[in-house]
């Protein structure tokens, strides 16, 4: 009971209301601010995004860090210049050229607009949408096509070359003191200092939720209820998609002004499984709580995650972060290096620069991850560390290991970016799975011997076939509006995908045109079923 009542002393205290809302999850917004919410002293918990708007309005200059946009009105109306109303179009005009579809042009049509309002100094209220009309690059239609979704952006509809697909988000923040806020609505999140999360990314499309950001003496607690989707078989149908609800909790403590410590735990469970009839589970309803034990105690089949965050500040500027995240895990078993099925562990090395090499503007950072075999799968797929045919944590899923070297440079309204990204991974063959996709379950592994017993052993990174992936972007931009969320930008993509079975596949990726910014896009993502 004792926890339950500082949570609940910690809702109703102060009486001194900060600005309420969420600033968007995009890093191309969040870029003026980013070096001076990770500077030393400053205290800010920078792994839970997105970031609280009261910690973007507490940097000093504040008003000034955006730079101007060439479309002055578009600034304003994002600023709310007006009063309490805020808002912009976002429009997406890309056209381009993919050397793998000879006989289509890739292209991106998109409209929409986002707009918040604060109805109360404690309450805002924000909504944001998009629908687009796209003819893919080659490998993006290759992943549409098999999952049906759109990357992170909803289910797409139509048939092969083009099709239509949209996705919007909408919440409600309350602020209840300096300590509490209360957020419901639809969108997503990211835990973590990286370009990637083990953890929670905002790679699969938004989904219902209830959040509370708990923030008090060096700690700021999330507490996050969702419901999430499986399309499968649903051809599109929302009323036919199989409903799963997980509940995520992420404690973020500044144990020095240089030193972050992170814990992460989730659950997710089916709310309609006949074997287990419960509906939405409000025993992992308490804030407070670590959802193994739970789990024992109601005997649930349930599939829980656990994760530990360490970030250390060095110098002015630097960053050096890392994650772990548990699924399953035996010491002995780790220690006898026979690739034991249910080893599941994943981790993240990385360092971030601003103004690296005290170069103003620019910023530089270097990242691995690692991911074995079975992460974030389950023995009943439905209950998957997944959302809509799309992970909910890495977008690789499982069994690969990656490194990542990206570099931008701002210099007034124009910006480069350069994305580097070598990636080994494992691909699945035949009818047996060797844990590269979070949509077929652990059962499927190979048989043993003629009593039809599966193997257990003999699981290790990158196995049966191995496959080789590089990714590399340039980009070069020019603000229209900073604020709303828009830029005039040029990209090339190269790409080679070359698998240990088949034939290699290198493709060149060309587009150019307007880009909505408000929201982030990751156009590295690859196919994990076992084709290429």
């Amino acid at each position: 009971m004792r926890p339950l009542l500082l949570y609940g002393l910690l809702l109703w205290a102060g009486l001194v209301h900060a600005q309420p809302g969420l600033f968007p999850l995009s890093r191309t917004l969040e870029a003026p601010y980013a070096a001076g919410l990770h500077r030393w002293k400053r205290g800010h918990h920078t792994a839970v995004r997105p970031y609280l708007r009261a910690d973007i309005a507490a940097l000093p200059g504040t008003d000034t860090l955006p730079r101007p946009g060439a479309l002055p009105f578009l600034d304003r109306w994002a600023r709310g210049d007006s009063g309490r109303f805020r808002g912009a179009p976002l429009v997406d005009l890309l056209g381009g050229l993919s050397s793998a579809r000879t006989t289509h042009p890739a292209y991106r049509l998109g409209a929409g607009g986002w707009a918040e309002v604060d109805l109360h100094p404690s309450l805002t209220l924000h909504a944001d949408g998009m629908g687009w009309m796209e003819r893919f690059p080659a490998h993006l239609d290759t992943l549409v096509q098999a999952s049906g979704a759109a990357p992170s952006e909803g289910y797409a509809y139509g048939t092969r070359p083009a099709y239509t697909h949209y996705d919007w988000n909408a919440h409600l923040n309350w602020t209840s003191s300096t300590y509490f806020k209360m957020t419901v609505g639809r969108g997503r999140f990211f835990w973590g200092e990286g370009q990637r999360s083990l953890m929670l990314s905002d790679h699969a499309t938004s989904y219902p939720y209830l959040r509370s950001a708990t923030t008090f003496w060096k700690v700021r607690y999330v507490n996050l209820y969702a419901l999430m989707d499986d399309i499968r078989g649903a051809d599109g149908v929302p009323r036919r998609f199989q409903r799963k609800a997980t509940s995520m909790h992420y404690l973020s403590y500044n144990v020095t002004p240089r030193i972050n410590f992170g814990l992460f735990e989730a659950v997710s469970w089916q709310d309609n499984d006949p074997d287990y009839p419960r509906g939405f589970d409000f025993n992992y309803w308490n804030p407070v709580i670590f959802y193994r034990p739970v789990e024992f105690g109601l005997g649930s089949p349930d599939n829980a995650l656990l994760g530990f965050a360490l970030n250390i500040k060095v110098g002015w500027q630097s960053l050096f972060y890392s994650q772990l995240v548990l699924d399953e895990f035996l010491l002995r078993e780790v220690r006898g290096g026979d690739g034991w099925f249910a080893n599941k562990q994943g981790f993240q090395l990385g360092w971030m620069s601003y103004d690296a090499f005290k170069v103003k503007g620019l910023d530089v950072r270097l990242e691995f991850n690692y991911v074995r075999p079975f992460m974030y799968t389950h023995s009943d797929t439905r209950q998957n560390h997944a959302h809509f045919a799309q992970p909910l944590a890495h977008p690789y899923g499982s069994n690969f290991h990656e490194s990542l070297a990206i570099v931008d440079w701002r210099r007034g309204r124009w910006s480069l970016r350069e994305h580097l990204g070598f990636a080994v991974m494992g691909l699945d063959t035949g009818l047996y799975s060797w844990g590269s996709d979070l949509y077929r379950p652990e059962k499927d592994r190979p048989v043993r011997d003629a009593q039809g017993r599966l193997q257990n052993y003999g699981f290790y990174l990158a196995a049966p076939v191995q496959a080789n992936l590089l990714h590399n972007e340039l980009r070069g931009a020019y603000v229209l509006s900073e604020r709303a969320g828009l830029q005039v930008e040029a990209a090339y993509v190269f790409r080679s995908f070359v698998p240990g079975v088949g034939d290699p596949q290198v493709q060149h990726w060309v587009r150019v045109g307007i880009a909505a910014t408000f929201r982030d896009r990751y156009t590295d993502q690859q196919l994990r079923t076992g084709r290429p």
